[in-house]
């Protein structure tokens, strides 16, 4: 066997070497990034519902009427938390701050096949131009995330604040949310910076 040629066998043809994003398709290779889901998994997510169900409202806290809004940079896809602050009148000033979290724990139950994946993968891989996401795309890009315009279901913290910026009260709870707006950082930048600006106006 020492002077027999090794035989090598082609599982896989990537493209020309080239191609757009052939780096990124490279890299996930050589450090064996879980690129696609077991059929088990997209079994479970392709059961869900595409939206928020009346049954799934029980026990929440209703937000859906607060302008709560996303902000994240300009190729953001998926939106994993939103934000609200409103100023406090009265003797003692500061302010009430709403942080909503996607709540991921409604949908993935612990020990089922979406969970066991996502601790394999334990985080979303981000490349230049790619996601790979450490869940489906109906959960990361759908379910779980605070698109604008559509009903989501989020884990809250709700506290005040004072004016030097120390957190008087705080509160957790589950709610349903609507987002009012997805914003960039350019955008919030820009409306703090010139409060007459189109983006201030939005």
């Amino acid at each position: 066997q020492r002077y027999v040629q090794p035989v090598g066998r082609v599982i896989e043809v990537l493209g020309a070497v080239d191609d757009p994003g052939m780096e990124i398709e490279i890299a996930v290779r050589k450090f064996a990034v879980p690129h696609e889901f077991p059929a088990a998994v997209l079994e479970l997510a392709e059961a869900l519902p595409d939206t928020v169900q009346p049954r799934d409202l029980r026990g929440r806290i209703d937000l859906r009427d607060v302008p709560l809004v996303t902000i994240d940079g300009e190729d953001a896809r998926d939106f994993d938390d939103a934000v609200y602050c409103e100023p406090i009148s009265g003797r003692k000033k500061g302010w009430r701050l709403i942080v909503a979290i996607a709540d991921v724990g409604h949908y993935v139950k612990s020990g089922d096949a979406l969970d066991a994946e996502a601790q394999n993968r334990s985080t979303s891989v981000y490349f230049p131009r790619r996601v790979i996401p450490m869940l489906p795309e109906k959960l990361s890009n759908g379910l779980c995330s605070l698109n604008p315009q559509v009903d989501r279901l989020v884990m809250v913290c709700d506290c005040t604040v004072s004016a030097r910026g120390a957190i008087d009260a705080y509160q957790f709870y589950p709610a349903v949310m609507h987002s009012h707006a997805r914003l960039t950082y350019d955008e919030v930048w820009e409306a703090l910076s010139a409060p007459d600006s189109r983006a201030a106006q939005r």
